[in-house]
């Protein structure tokens, strides 16, 4: 109702004839409303595809690898992308942080030949191998522990529950697609994140990349006073401050077909992340190959040792 009614009794009598026809808002433990979600629409146009995939819907900070985030959903149109369809093709994938599994599914429907998924915890683990089996893909699907912040470069062989053999270690050592989806929300998992990157990439040679989505969380921040993504700017920090190891460059969400349902905000960000000395083999390359394809030589080209060998992209 707007206003104030003329008097007490009347304000009492609308408010009983009118309980009867109002629903009463349901909230949570910390007083935030539970809204009744729709049911979405059946996918069954021909020619689509579906993942099926078990995840909570809220979960305490602890466990947010059990839900599905937005980031993981660009990451996924990303992989079923025509640009990712020659870089997955019989890859081997390293999925760090991988939650409920989704994008480690994602890439082995994209061409992947095998997939790392790994987590730190438990459930996530144990999740991500029955979403792998529920979409045809276990045995492709390797889910093993990973804890970035105990590992150098290369995990340690281990037994148990999600360990890791010797031929995991080999296979690894292949692997030339990193991904990373709504990993970024700590500032120590994220500078953690980071480091590992800045060791892996350059041990697994100029052809490794990696692909990081994340989600800038805007909050209004006591410091300045003002509204900021924390996370997402510790995250491009740590990015810059290994500049001399690490060179990333942001994907144009617009360049990248939406084929999953949910709302592509322009919070969402997705990097490209190389060691620095592939991206400068990578340049140089390219540099050369359009001066051989021009009348005249491109000034200020640059051979590297190894360029030669490299695929320039399209």
């Amino acid at each position: 109702r707007v206003g104030c009614p003329p008097c007490r009794e009347a304000a009492d009598a609308a408010s009983s004839s009118d309980d009867a026809h109002e629903p009463t808002a349901a909230v949570d433990e910390d007083g935030d409303l539970l809204c009744a979600r729709r049911k979405r629409r059946k996918l069954a146009t021909p020619g689509r595809g579906r993942l099926r995939i078990c995840h909570a819907l809220a979960t305490p900070l602890s466990d947010v690898g059990l839900q599905v985030w937005r980031g993981a959903l660009l990451l996924c149109d990303h992989l079923f992308a025509r640009e990712s369809a020659q870089l997955l093709d019989g890859a081997v994938v390293l999925d760090l942080g991988a939650g409920c599994g989704l994008t480690s599914a994602a890439a082995c429907l994209a061409g992947a030949r095998a997939v790392f998924c790994t987590d730190a915890h438990t459930a996530s683990l144990r999740n991500s191998a029955n979403n792998a089996d529920a979409n045809g893909v276990g045995g492709r699907v390797r889910v093993r522990r990973l804890d970035w912040s105990a590992v150098d470069v290369w995990p340690s062989p281990s037994e148990g529950e999600f360990g890791w053999s010797s031929s995991d270690l080999q296979a690894l050592r292949g692997a030339t697609v990193l991904l990373a989806a709504d990993c970024v929300y700590d500032d120590g998992m994220t500078s953690a994140l980071v480091a590992l990157m800045s060791r892996v990439l350059p041990a697994l040679g100029p052809s490794a990349v990696a692909f990081v989505s994340l989600e800038r969380r805007v909050n209004f921040c006591l410091e300045g006073m003002c509204a900021r993504a924390p996370a997402a700017e510790h995250f491009h920090r740590e990015l810059e401050a290994q500049r001399g190891l690490l060179v990333g460059s942001l994907v144009a969400p617009d360049g990248v077909p939406q084929r999953f349902e949910y709302e592509r905000a322009p919070t969402l960000e997705l990097w490209r992340v190389r060691a620095a000395c592939a991206s400068a083999e990578q340049g140089a390359s390219e540099r050369r190959v359009r001066s051989e394809n021009s009348a005249e030589p491109v000034s200020g080209d640059i051979l590297v040792r190894g360029a030669s060998s490299l695929t320039p992209r399209s």
